[in-house]
């Protein structure tokens, strides 16, 4: 049996990759050996693993030294503009510093290795002997990263295994760094896939955001958004998700009392889908997006989607069958295609339905089939 090591930073804080990771260790572990090594010294997982599934958590904010320069920072170089980019390039040396080493000592007992960041990926494929038997999984806009992870590190790609990416935009470029690079698209799984169809009346007059909450994912303009619908009487709005923009959003319901959203925080996969199973519209509104799972997750739960059309992802999931796509920033279309749906009945029972039975092209047994080959053959 195979040996797979996946390497992330966390699964002790929900989001996509976290996900996503999980639903394919635990579909893989029938078949291959697996590990999974977490990097931020958090061994309460929020994801269920199957127990064939061993795990390694490290800590990588126990670096001495990094953490004394951090300090330093703070005390001394609080005036330093992008401070927080610094103290963030000295964090993730410290996280090759500890990668290292355990890899050096360890890395001989896997097959093969599955990094799920890019930032991780760069610096593995670095790591001669390692790089080699090393697979990037891809989970962003390969436009992102910056000048050192973008520019200077993702060239170092070709000397690694291959690249796994998750949306056909991205082929082109990833092919050019590194030949043996292959399309799959992120498996959505249970609880989500076994849900039945769930129709209108059985459902809450919610629209639902499912996300982090940072700028990048516009929930500031969301909120207007919605804010500005007329003849939303009975509707509310209800956001699922933590980071920086949470106090923002606080104190935005404080001062509005009468506002009908719901900021409810962290939540598990499981009630992330009993929410989605009440809720009728799902409404993303990100800068850019490297697949979009949320959406394939809440059309498993019958609801209609509201998406911009940003870099990558929404593209190929919304289509006129299970919502509305709208151009990127044309925050006034948003805000008529979202206005029709909550007064538009018989348009919300058809796309309701029609969500759904499109939701089946996004079944697992295609994915976990490409995983399987991949890694079989390689």
């Amino acid at each position: 049996m195979k040996k797979l090591l996946f390497i992330t930073y966390s699964l002790g804080k929900s989001g996509g990759v976290q996900t996503v990771l999980t639903n394919i260790m635990n579909e893989l572990c029938t078949k291959f050996d697996i590990t999974v090594l977490c990097l931020d010294g958090n061994e309460v997982f929020l994801y269920d693993l199957n127990p064939k599934i061993k795990s390694v958590v490290l800590n990588s904010f126990g670096n001495t030294k990094s953490f004394q320069a951090m300090v330093l920072i703070n005390k001394y170089f609080s005036w330093l503009p992008k401070k927080q980019n610094i103290k963030n390039y000295i964090y993730q040396y410290g996280v090759y510093c500890l990668l290292k080493k355990w890899l050096k000592k360890n890395h001989q007992n896997y097959d093969t290795i599955v990094s799920c960041r890019y930032t991780l990926s760069s610096m593995l494929s670095t790591m001669k002997g390692i790089n080699k038997k090393t697979w990037a999984w891809e989970h962003i806009n390969y436009k992102m990263g910056g000048f050192f992870w973008n520019t200077l590190m993702r060239p170092y790609y070709k000397n690694l295994k291959g690249i796994i990416y998750i949306n056909k935009e991205s082929e082109g470029h990833y092919k050019k760094i590194n030949p043996n690079s292959y399309l799959i698209y992120n498996l959505i799984g249970d609880p989500f896939e076994n849900m039945p169809f769930i129709c209108c009346e059985e459902k809450e007059n919610t629209i639902l955001f499912v996300g982090r909450l940072h700028p990048e994912k516009n929930i500031r303009q969301l909120v207007e958004i919605y804010s500005n619908l007329k003849e939303k009487e009975g509707w509310n709005f209800k956001i699922i998700g933590e980071g920086t923009e949470k106090t923002y959003l606080e104190n935005y319901v404080k001062d509005h009392p009468n506002s009908h959203i719901e900021i409810l925080g962290n939540k598990t996969k499981e009630e992330v889908c009993n929410y989605m199973k009440k809720s009728k519209i799902l409404v993303l509104a990100s800068e850019s997006e490297a697949f979009g799972l949320v959406l394939v997750e809440s059309m498993f739960c019958s609801n209609i989607l509201i998406s911009y059309d940003c870099e990558f992802g929404p593209a190929s999931i919304v289509n006129n069958k299970n919502g509305f796509l709208i151009k990127h920033h044309n925050k006034e279309d948003f805000t008529n295609k979202l206005q029709l749906l909550i007064t538009d009945e018989e348009l919300l029972k058809k796309l309701n339905k029609s969500s759904y039975e499109e939701s089946k092209k996004w079944k697992k047994d295609n994915v976990i089939s490409t995983w399987k080959i991949l890694l079989d053959k390689n």
